[in-house]
């Protein structure tokens, strides 16, 4: 990451160029000495030490001298951090029955964070919004400074454009200008970026969790809805309109059960949240989330019947895994959500079931538990939250 020798800026471009690398930098590496923030951008310590100071004095940054041993006696050398205290995004995760809220400091820290019940009214966002407004207000009247950003992840369809959910089939939304109006119902000066939960998470896993240092993967989650996010070369897939990943609606089982989004055989429809409760019994259950857990506590408790209920799923969640593997060949594959108990308690069947589907054995993948759980849409929210302000940053 050279950024002394970049071409055709003048002075001013050049200096919020390097401001944001070294942001950048910080943020996704964390504490890092002024000498190594020279190795990597290329600039000279003068450079670095002006650099540096401006994002001190705006509260952005912060030096101590070094806690680790020196090999001679001489000075010690100055370690730059985020000021995670002051520079800190809001991030929602927000779901059909919980709305997750967090604050996060620059450079990934989760300074606190809670979970509510969701105020959803299906097919009118009125009562989300105005939670959602009230819940930003709070938090960010809380705080010694007001955000630098706030990030949403939706299950839904987000349009990369302008954060339109063009539609959340699972929450009966439609053409709903979130960020917009949060951002005015809120009165937040900051900006509001909004995505898919699933490309959240999944960038939040390869930034910070299973994926980290993986330059190619797959991130599948299921709820009640299934969702995916596709990294490639180490940049995460949006296509053309910012919809890629919509792996729930692959059409598995064609003349299957109506889905939300007015197909029939969609993938969630095979595997999701709705999916694995009937198997047990249970159809539209007045606590989704109850039940869930509860199916989760047989299963630990290694009660036949949970069990079992685990392995079915093995066969319709590796059709989708399989048609994932041979379309993006990527090394790995990480499991989320309701996908993480299938891989614990049936993991033999899974891969079974997928080697007998794979048609391409020269097409490799790992099968791995996503690692940061519920909170990989939190901060996956988060992560956009901070490119947003490092793409505006002046």
């Amino acid at each position: 990451m050279t950024t002394s020798t970049a071409q055709g800026r003048d002075p001013a471009s050049l200096r919020r160029h390097n401001l944001r690398a070294l942001l950048r930098h910080l943020h996704l590496r964390g504490p890092t000495s002024r000498v190594r923030l020279g190795e990597v951008t290329g600039l000279t310590r003068s450079a670095i030490a002006d650099l540096v100071g401006e994002l001190t004095e705006r509260g952005l940054t912060t030096e101590s001298g070094s806690s680790q041993p020196q090999p001679s006696r001489g000075r010690p050398p100055l370690i730059v951090s985020p000021r995670d205290e002051r520079a800190y995004v809001l991030a929602v995760a927000l779901d059909v029955d919980t709305v997750r809220i967090g604050r996060v400091g620059l450079g990934g820290n989760v300074l606190e964070e809670m979970t509510t019940q969701h105020e959803h009214v299906p097919g009118d966002p009125t009562a989300s919004l105005e939670q959602l407004a009230r819940l930003l207000r709070e938090w960010a009247g809380t705080a010694d400074a007001g955000p630098i950003a706030v990030g949403v992840a939706v299950p839904g369809l987000v349009r990369a454009e302008d954060g339109l959910v063009t539609r959340a089939p699972n929450l009966g939304w439609r053409d709903l200008g979130l960020g917009e109006r949060l951002r005015d119902l809120a009165g937040l000066t900051a900006p509001v970026v909004v995505g898919n939960e699933a490309r959240l998470a999944a960038l939040a896993e390869h930034r910070r969790g299973a994926g980290r240092d993986r330059a190619d993967l797959v991130y599948v989650s299921a709820g009640v809805g299934v969702g995916a996010g596709i990294v490639a070369h180490d940049q995460l897939l949006t296509g053309s309109t910012g919809y890629a990943g919509e792996v729930g609606h692959m059409i598995t089982n064609p003349g299957g059960r109506a889905c939300h989004c007015g197909a029939r055989g969609c993938w969630e429809t095979e595997i999701g949240a709705d999916a694995l409760l009937r198997q047990v019994g249970v159809v539209d259950p007045p606590d989704r989330q109850a039940e869930l857990e509860h199916l989760f506590e047989r299963a630990e408790r290694a009660e036949a019947e949970a069990l079992e209920v685990f392995r079915f799923l093995c066969a319709p969640v590796a059709t989708g895994l399989a048609n994932l593997v041979n379309v993006f060949d990527p090394k790995l594959i990480l499991l989320g959500g309701l996908l993480r108990p299938v891989l614990r308690h049936a993991e033999r069947e899974l891969h079974d079931s997928l080697d007998r589907l794979r048609g391409l054995p020269e097409l490799p993948v790992e099968l791995a538990p996503a690692q940061l759980g519920e909170q990989g849409h939190l901060l996956g929210a988060a992560e956009a939250a901070v490119s947003s302000f490092l793409t505006t940053f002046e």
